[in-house]
């Protein structure tokens, strides 16, 4: 079993491949959306993260080969407590220009088009070059269960995760399809 987690902030592009990742990888890697599970009109970190660790169950429990796509942070899913069940995580975090992420948004008519969002966005790119950076973001008043051991400790991701960042930033769909794909086959 190999679970593949794409991050990103709202407008990277996540939702919009992935039908069209689907189908390229085929019908031995199944593609879920983070928000299937359902999301509350008050949702937040806690729940973010809450939310992770049933994710982690579920992928784990199916025990199939999986690509999770949400705004899923890589030091919540080694911080929760199913984490221990996965050798190795592979995580991709897709990010675009903040001029194009606001233009997405706009478009597509959606809560995020602020300068919160782009913060985060932000956030979400340090993390991932710094597992050290800033990690008040998401443990100040973080989901109990998690632990932040690992994450304290780390100074790089490796050996404990498979990182990459996508730009797409001026690809269209599919190109951003393509190249998940190709990352998720490799």
């Amino acid at each position: 079993m190999k679970i593949y987690f794409i991050g990103g902030a709202s407008g990277s592009g996540k939702t919009a491949i992935m039908e069209n990742l689907q189908i390229r990888v085929g019908p031995q890697i199944s593609v879920y959306d983070f928000d299937d599970i359902g999301v509350p009109e008050d949702a937040d970190a806690r729940w973010r993260q809450s939310a992770t660790e049933q994710w982690l169950k579920k992928l784990i429990s199916e025990n199939k080969n999986a690509c999770l796509l949400g705004q899923i942070v890589l030091g919540e899913i080694l911080s929760c407590p199913s984490a221990q069940a996965i050798e190795k995580i592979s995580y991709c975090l897709l990010d675009v220009s903040d001029y194009e992420r606001i233009q997405r948004l706009r478009k597509r008519n959606t809560y995020g088009v602020d300068q919160h969002m782009l913060n985060w966005s932000s956030w979400l790119r340090m993390h991932l070059f710094d597992p050290q950076w800033a990690q008040n973001v998401i443990k100040d008043n973080a989901w109990e269960d998690l632990d932040f051991t690992k994450v304290e400790a780390l100074n790089a991701w490796e050996p404990l995760a498979h990182t990459k960042i996508l730009d797409t930033t001026g690809l269209d769909i599919n190109q951003v399809a393509n190249e998940v794909s190709l990352w998720v086959q490799s």
